[in-house]
């Protein structure tokens, strides 16, 4: 079988961005849901008064935007994206299998950073290159994840920043700077690892191109986890929306993995990206931040652990989650 196009490319570039893959209908949809879900808490946020784009009048979220809390991986408006048959065709592809299993990731809404029209209380975020996978395993492929881009956004919309081709140079830079540095990794049982700005030449000499991914409201973005990635604010007059999509073959996991991911989704918990790894956020040990908190640091008295809108459970939302074995 002849291999896709969007796949030789992802292979070789360590990115791609796929066409047309998601309805005009369906963007509108979350871009719709995700607002009301961002005025749905009491803390008085009103998408058309500019004085309550701030934090105070926003639930937790991380660099600007990225909500990966309050039970919002698995609103309705969410696995509605999660569940859309093209998207899941392309990860098919990908694996060569149709029993896949998905990651319970987040969404993010960024509002624009701006002192004309925009968010002005805080400032937009600096680059802060990392990938999302253990250095201990660089060498080999891992996952590609996705982003369901539900808005279009331009260079000044913010967005995902990659450097084109680091996927496949990790091991000699490591190799040249005697192993990855410890304070930089997550963890041994961890996937990531953060580089620090000044690293980033050393890639770019080797000819690694750093591009800031424009992309149509309706298209998928994917990229492999080895490669070198960051998020960019949106500094523009409009609103970024997307959710981030990950799928895996169910092999991945043993019967009893896959009984406890099959709890987590009963249990209506988010996950990090990868699918196969049952890590949640809100679970982690020591991490101050594992729940969400207020400007002020106080935990937040609106934290959710359900949904507020519960999704229609399909046959495929069960296979997805691995409630359907």
């Amino acid at each position: 079988m002849t291999k896709a196009q969007f796949l030789i490319d992802l292979e070789r570039d360590g990115y791609v961005v796929v066409p047309n893959v998601i309805s005009k209908e369906s963007c509108e949809d979350f871009q719709k849901s995700a607002w009301e879900w961002l005025e749905s808490f009491p803390y008085g946020f009103n998408r058309n008064d500019k004085s309550t784009w701030t934090s105070e009048h926003l639930p937790y979220g991380v660099t600007g935007g990225l909500y990966n809390r309050y039970s919002v991986n698995h609103e309705d408006f969410v696995w509605k994206i999660r569940t859309e048959p093209a998207i899941i065709k392309i990860f098919e592809q990908i694996w060569g299998t149709q029993d896949l299993i998905a990651s319970f990731d987040g969404m993010n809404a960024s509002l624009p950073i701006n002192d004309k029209s925009g968010r002005t209380d805080i400032k937009a975020t600096s680059p802060w290159p990392h990938i999302d996978q253990n250095p201990r395993n660089v060498n080999r492929f891992e996952l590609y994840q996705g982003i369901a881009n539900l808005s279009s956004n331009g260079p000044q919309d913010g967005g995902l920043c990659v450097l084109k081709g680091s996927h496949k140079l990790h091991q000699e830079y490591f190799d040249s700077i005697n192993g990855f540095k410890l304070d930089q990794d997550a963890g041994e049982k961890e996937n990531g690892y953060n580089y620090k700005v000044e690293e980033m030449d050393w890639f770019k000499g080797k000819g690694c191109e750093e591009i800031k991914i424009c992309a149509n409201a309706g298209d998928l973005i994917l990229w492999d986890s080895r490669t070198i990635h960051w998020n960019a604010s949106p500094t523009g007059e409009q609103t970024r929306f997307v959710t981030y999509v990950c799928y895996c073959p169910k092999s991945h996991m043993s019967a009893d993995e896959l009984a406890k991911k099959a709890q987590i989704f009963k249990d209506r918990k988010g996950t990090t990206h990868f699918p196969y790894m049952n890590r949640v956020p809100a679970e982690r040990p020591g991490y101050h931040n594992a729940l969400p908190r207020r400007p002020n640091g106080e935990l937040d008295s609106a934290n959710r652990t359900r949904p507020r809108k519960e999704p229609t459970e399909t046959p495929l939302m069960s296979k997805l989650a691995g409630v359907a074995q």
